[in-house]
């Protein structure tokens, strides 16, 4: 099974505290988000771009990010994410989320969506060049690769053959699978209804190449061999291990706080 060590130092790609320190908490932790406004982070939005939100999409109230505070229910509203200025290499990550009641066109009518991205390391866009944690009703914790981006995962054999496999561990009999690679590539979280009613706990593991997903304090989802395959440009792919992290807006009300990061040392988990 997994084995993790975590140092208690952080490990940043693109040092630098101007514009952007963070708070240091305990046992390593690091605070993100300082709960009073977006300092360290830019937003991007459709139509609007790179900090500018004249719909007033995020609220920072109560040390958390409300978004679609104001909008009306059922409303069009504009999609899109709120980055970290920095990358980040071999961390640990976390975040809690929570849903709330309003949801709103392009998505009114499917279930109420969000998420993490990670790695990211091409141009702003929505959607962006990265993996990602995905936070979807019922569906939270599933492994996102998009464009390019390619990793090796394991999955329910049961599933191969299903749009979206469901992860397995090797352990529990879970077989080898390339996901990712070209388009955006899907993978179900563990088999199991791991999200709560009110506040959650989200984790993703970053160390060298490998990736895990935690929910809940449950591991629902991993990979090793983290690439990039440039679909526009036939070659090697490249190992892909830091990029900027971005809390995803998606046409659902609700809460994100306690963002918060640390490094982990030289030890390696046992990624099969």
């Amino acid at each position: 099974m997994l084995a993790l060590t975590l140092a208690t130092s952080l490990v940043l790609v693109g040092q630098g505290t101007e514009g952007g320190k963070e708070a240091p908490s305990n046992e390593g932790w690091v605070s993100l988000f300082n709960g009073k406004d977006l300092t360290g982070w830019y937003t991007f939005l459709q139509k609007h771009g790179k900090n500018s939100d004249p719909d007033h999409v995020i609220t920072i109230e109560d040390g958390m990010i409300h978004l679609y505070k104001d909008a009306p229910d059922g409303s069009t509203v504009v999609m899109g994410y709120i980055g970290t200025e920095k990358e980040y290499s071999n961390y640990h990550f976390r975040f809690e989320y929570r849903w709330r009641t309003k949801k709103f066109q392009p998505r009114y009518a499917l279930k109420r969506d969000a998420g993490v991205y990670y790695h990211i390391t091409g141009p702003d866009a929505v959607w962006p060049r990265s993996l990602q944690f995905q936070v979807e009703q019922t569906n939270v914790g599933d492994l996102i690769a998009l464009y390019g981006m390619q990793l090796d995962t394991w999955i329910d054999p049961k599933t191969r053959d299903a749009k979206n496999p469901t992860f397995l561990d090797p352990d529990q009999g879970g077989e080898p699978r390339v996901l990712g690679g070209k388009g955006i590539a899907y993978q179900s979280h563990l088999a199991g209804d791991w999200e709560l009613e009110g506040w959650n706990t989200g984790e993703i593991i970053a160390k060298g190449d490998t990736v895990v997903h935690v929910l809940n304090g449950r591991v629902v989802n991993r990979g090793k061999n983290v690439r990039f395959v440039d679909p526009d440009k036939p070659g090697p792919a490249q190992t892909l291990a830091k990029g900027r992290i971005a809390l995803e807006i998606e046409a659902a009300e609700m809460d994100f706080r306690k963002v918060e990061i640390r490094s982990l040392d030289g030890s390696t988990e046992s990624a099969k």
